[in-house]
């Protein structure tokens, strides 16, 4: 039985702490690592743990502990920090949306590095991690020859946590859109990456991918975002992701469409919940850190 360091404590890494805890998949949380005093304060004593702001302050682990990093997006920050929690003996879980297809260079670090403290690296998540990647792959096993896969999510952000709604744009005027779009803060992470892990679940080649944003507006001002991602082989199979983000949003949920003999298309009313999602996601990367052999693992390599 393991116990939990998280790394971030943010709404996301106590989520799948207390999950794994309450599901029996650790005995305790028993570090938190923050540079924001208060906010790792907090989350120690709700666990009754140790806080630390610096993460070299961490102690070493105890056979099986596993490290939760939720408290960055950037794939070379992240990437960093799982190099220093494996050197020091921990598993590796994280929602790092920009690992969840690296740069080679990343990659092959967190390979050498896992293999070297034989442990694991799990980058997991809701999007990326499950709906528009492990998902749609699986949904892909029902048919042959398979010349396309689509997926349509539609997400009402009035259910979901703050920075969800901050990153769909909501309240933002049109040129206010455009500059957040263009510094990063508009905008979901990841879209590319799914393409990118389903044509290489898939077999296909993992050929540029093509992306577009545009708000959804309601009196000139924001509510939302649409985003699409397209990736199409040269042979003409194509993946298309088209991903809509707004405020009470009219029926949301999700939809896969996978065009093969036969074709087929699998629905999830209302949608699938991406922070519930991520919570359940994160606990079935905790479950396979005593499973595979050490490594670095991508949402797909996980066993369906």
């Amino acid at each position: 039985m393991s116990r939990i360091a998280l790394i971030g404590a943010g709404p996301i890494g106590k989520a799948i702490a207390d999950a794994a805890v309450e599901d029996g998949l650790a005995t305790s949380v028993f570090a938190v690592v923050d540079t924001d005093a208060a906010a790792g304060d907090a989350a120690a004593h709700r666990y009754d743990a140790t806080a630390f702001e610096q993460l070299d302050a961490l102690p070493a682990a105890a056979s099986g502990d596993v490290a939760v990093l939720t408290f960055s997006s950037d794939a070379f920050v992240v990437a960093t920090a799982a190099e220093f929690v494996l050197g020091a003996g921990y598993h590796v879980v994280t929602t790092c949306e920009d690992l969840a297809w690296p740069p080679p260079e990343i990659r092959d670090r967190l390979e050498s590095a896992a293999r070297h403290a034989e442990r694991v690296v799990v980058v997991t998540g809701a999007n990326p991690g499950f709906v528009m990647d492990r998902f749609p792959l699986l949904a892909a096993t029902a048919s042959r020859r398979v010349t396309a896969v689509e997926v349509y999510r539609r997400v009402d952000t009035s259910v979901r946590r703050g920075p969800l709604v901050a990153k769909s744009g909501h309240g933002k005027s049109p040129v206010e859109f455009e500059a957040g779009v263009q510094s990063g803060a508009v905008g979901h992470r990841g879209l590319a990456a799914s393409a990118r892990l389903l044509a290489h679940g898939l077999g296909w080649p993992t050929h540029d991918v093509s992306e577009s944003i545009e708000p959804v507006a309601a009196d000139g001002t924001a509510i939302g975002l649409h985003q699409t991602a397209s990736l199409e082989t040269k042979d003409g199979r194509r993946i298309l992701f088209d991903l809509t983000m707004a405020w009470e949003i009219d029926e949301p949920g999700d939809r896969v469409i996978v065009l093969g003999e036969p074709a087929v298309t699998f629905a999830i009313p209302g949608g699938y919940h991406g922070d519930a999602g991520t919570t359940a996601q994160g606990l079935v990367a905790i479950a396979h850190c005593r499973r595979l052999d050490s490594g670095f693992y991508l949402p797909t390599d996980l066993p369906l």
